[in-house]
């Protein structure tokens, strides 16, 4: 039941951002009733907050899948950031949260702020980036990744798009043009959500509900 009102959550979030009182909209969603909701939910904010959880989770467990064994720190940058939006890409439900959620889930307990700090400090240590404050690179890392999140979730964008974003991020924290786009080359494994993940139950419904009809006038 809590699985099902999250990847609900999820997906009226991601149309409706967080401003709005969407309590109503995920018991219908969901198809549960009011005093079910309640029973694991309390506030707009509990629900929020147990989806930023569960999205975050999922996320951070596929790319360190993935990144967790690269010793380079550059290369861990790169593709992590490949990662995050080829994820974004191919689960459009995620995008869309991210983007409508914004800058309230860029912060100090993101999933965004649990690995990459280390990297990008170990990177100015090894003189692969450069000399300058690693706060300052954190957020020029995240805010370019949650502006390219938007603009995949709002409007159509070219193939190597992630990498051209990528390779300008690493160019602006001191990797070279040419290390950069040697970086961003190599193949990206298929991202598999773990068991149990509310990711594929998510993207198939927000896919139900776009989808034209098939239904004749």
């Amino acid at each position: 039941m809590r699985k099902r009102l999250i990847e609900s959550a999820m997906i009226v979030f991601a149309q409706r951002g967080i401003g709005a009182s969407v309590i109503p909209d995920v018991i219908a969603a969901a198809g549960v009733s009011q005093g079910s909701f309640y029973n694991y939910f309390r506030t707009n904010d509990d629900l929020l907050a147990a989806v930023s959880d569960a999205l975050s989770h999922d996320m951070v467990q596929m790319i360190e899948s993935v990144v967790g064994n690269i010793e380079d720190p550059a290369l861990r940058v790169a593709t992590g950031i490949r990662l995050y939006l080829h994820l974004a890409r191919s689960y459009p439900v995620v995008a869309q949260f991210l983007s409508g959620t914004g800058l309230s889930l860029v912060g100090k307990k993101s999933a965004v702020y649990e690995h990459l700090p280390s990297d990008i400090k170990e990177g100015l240590k090894r003189g692969t980036f450069d000399d300058a404050s690693a706060d300052v690179a954190l957020d020029m890392v995240a805010g370019a990744g949650l502006i390219a999140v938007h603009r995949m979730a709002k409007g159509r964008t070219t193939r190597d798009y992630p990498e051209r974003i990528v390779q300008a991020v690493l160019r602006s924290i001191g990797v070279p043009a040419s290390s950069a786009a040697q970086l961003t080359s190599a193949p990206l494994p298929k991202l598999v959500p773990p068991p149990e993940s509310p990711l594929e139950k998510a993207k198939e419904k927000l896919a139900a509900k776009t989808e034209p009809s098939n239904l004749s006038a």
